[in-house]
Parts: C-alpha cells; structure tokens; sequence
C-alpha cells in the first residue's frame, strides 16, 4: 500500500453505517423486564423499517451512494420486504447477531457460534447472498467472536476505537473502527423508563450534526476514514434525515472523499492496492 490508503484522487473515506435494530432491541428488554412492556416502548422500533429505512434508501439514491446496513437475523426474519429492498437497493448488509445479544454473555464458545450461523443463515436464504461484514450488537467481543467470525466467512467488522484507520487482526479479518462519539445513540437513543446508564437526554439536532461535520472535516485533512454510525428509528426523524444529507453533501463537496461501503474499505485493505 502506498502512502494514501484510498484510491488514487481521493484523500480520505466515508462510510455511513446504520444499525437496523428494529423491535428487536425492545423485545429483548421486554422479555427480561415487563418494566419495558409499554405501548410506546413496543412500537418505537417500528419506526425504523416502515418509516426510516424507506427514506434512507431515497435519500442515498438521489446521490447514487452506497451505505452498509447491520441487520440482526431476527430482525431481517420479522422485516423481510425491508431486508430486500436495502439488497435490491445495491446496499451492503452486515451481520449484526441473530437476537441482537452481546457476544460476551454467551454461555460457551459454541452458543456464540450457533448465534453467528443462524443470523448467516436467514440471510443466504432471503436475499441469496452470506453477509462478509460484522458489528457487534453491544459495542463488545468475546474472547471467540473474531475467530468464530474468521471461520464463517466474515471479512471485516466493525466494533473496536482503537484507531481511525483500518487495520487487519490476527485472524485476518479487517476492522473498520468506530466511535462513540460517531454514533446517534448517545445523542439521541432516548426512552423514558428505565433509563440507560448512559441516557444524556434528547439532544439538539445542529450541535451533533456540527460535532459530526468537524470530525469529518478533521479526519478528512488528516486522510483518515470517517466511519458514522445510525440507528434508523432514531436518524430516521424528519428533521435529522434532513442534517444527514446535509453532512453528505458537505462530504461531496470537498470532491475528494470516498463514500463507500466498509466491504469496499475492507477490499481495498486487503488487496493493498494504490
């Protein structure tokens, strides 16, 4: 690889990733609290497939983008028209676990590789294709899941922020790095009862679309990979899927920046190409 990572004419990458949780992040509460079995709790995540998706997918094909979207098996079982029209869409899909559990609460190394097998899977019957990128549903690994992911066919992931570069692991899987503070939930990821430790409140949109837009433009200049990461029941609001596009077209703006998919990120990672 040459002293610029990215292909010849651009200086840095941007890759827009969305999480599509769905009800599926609520059922799992539900089932281990019925303090989370309320009516808004159990629709909120319907929003993101019936309202959100639909303008994600509008929004990045008026700009002729590709995006990758990390889908849990269950969810792509329950959503399965969504599923189809992000793949038809020309969209790459990511494993995002069958029930959206931490790799690391699994009881053994052959639950967790049971888990990654059957979201695999859902996905080789219903759109015919075996996912190659991965995000874990918790932001955590086991001390397996690389190796598992390796020997099932997955090519990159997505969950480390030790870096904002990619880089290969041991197991030659490539990690396309995130970060917090590159992610909607914090900001946004909102419910009432019980609270997540984490919980902020309900953000304004502009400051978090300005702290984007600097990250982007910081890691732009210093040709590095500008990796965001949404939630479509929480970017999918009206006002939010307007700042989007906002942030995207100040990325192609700049004229130089490689808006792709983390599959394309990880090919070019592996092939060493310049």
């Amino acid at each position: 690889m040459s002293d610029s990572p990215w292909p010849d004419g651009y200086r840095s990458a941007a890759c827009f990733t969305f999480d599509l949780d769905a009800d599926e992040i609520w059922n799992l509460r539900i089932e281990r609290d019925d303090a989370w079995d309320t009516p808004p709790i159990r629709t909120r995540g319907e929003f993101g497939p019936n309202v959100a998706v639909p303008r994600i997918l509008e929004l990045f094909d008026r700009y002729d983008l590709q995006c990758t979207f990390f889908v849990p098996g269950k969810v792509a079982e329950d959503w399965p028209e969504t599923v189809r029209a992000i793949h038809e869409a020309g969209h790459e899909i990511g494993h995002h676990g069958y029930r959206h559990v931490n790799p690391s609460n699994f009881d053994s190394r052959a639950e967790e590789e049971a888990d990654v097998k059957e979201a695999l899977d859902v996905f080789d019957d219903l759109i015919g294709e075996t996912p190659v990128g991965y995000r874990s549903p918790a932001s955590d690994l086991s001390d397996h899941t690389l190796e598992l992911l390796a020997d099932n066919g997955i090519r990159w992931e997505s969950t480390l922020m030790d870096s904002d570069l990619p880089y290969v692991h041991d197991e030659g899987i490539v990690e396309v790095p995130f970060d917090w503070s590159l992610d909607d939930w914090p900001y946004f990821g909102y419910q009432m009862y019980p609270q997540l430790p984490y919980q902020s409140g309900i953000s304004p949109t502009g400051p978090v679309f300005d702290s984007w837009r600097r990250e982007f433009d910081g890691l732009h200049e210093r040709e590095r990979a500008f990796t965001l990461t949404m939630h479509p029941q929480i970017i999918g609001r009206a006002g939010r899927i307007d700042a989007l596009e906002e942030l995207i077209q100040h990325a192609l703006s700049t004229g130089d920046t490689w808006i792709t998919t983390g599959k394309e990120i990880a090919d070019r990672w592996e092939s060493g190409e310049d």
